[in-house]
């Protein structure tokens, strides 16, 4: 399902907003990957760090290579929900996303497609200055 309208505000327990100055997808994509483990640790989070640090891997790589960030900046939060569901934002310069269902699906590409194969719930809007694509994954069940 394409998501274009902005999410209704999540309240977090706790939330990181790091910038990765994009040069090249593979460079930018270990940046981030380094900096979601940090976060994943600091949190505690009780889900599958390993799917995701890898979803943030693909968010990071697919705004570096299709979001226009060249020599710019890729925004990620990594954050927390009351009910311990993590948050993943990647935000890019590029407002559009004209495949996103295709992407989702697997039928373009297979950077989204994997991503939700992890357990993430992905969805993105558009905004002044790009586009904020966002994964949201559950924490092990209590």
């Amino acid at each position: 399902m394409t998501t274009t309208a902005p999410p209704h505000p999540v309240p977090l327990v706790v939330e990181h907003r790091l910038t990765i100055r994009s040069y090249l997808p593979a460079p930018d994509a270990q940046s981030a990957r380094l900096q979601a483990v940090a976060c994943l640790l600091a949190f505690a989070w009780s889900g599958p760090c390993g799917l995701a640090v890898q979803t943030v891997d693909q968010l990071v790589r697919n705004a570096s290579e299709f979001g226009r960030c060249s020599g710019g900046n890729i925004g990620l939060r990594v954050g927390l929900t009351e009910v311990d569901d993590l948050l993943i934002d990647v935000t890019d310069h590029n407002p559009e996303f004209p495949s996103f269902d295709e992407a989702v699906a697997g039928r373009v590409g297979q950077g989204l497609w994997r991503v939700t194969q992890y357990g993430a719930a992905v969805s993105w809007h558009p905004h002044e200055h790009g586009k904020t694509v966002r994964a949201v994954m559950g924490g092990a069940p209590s």
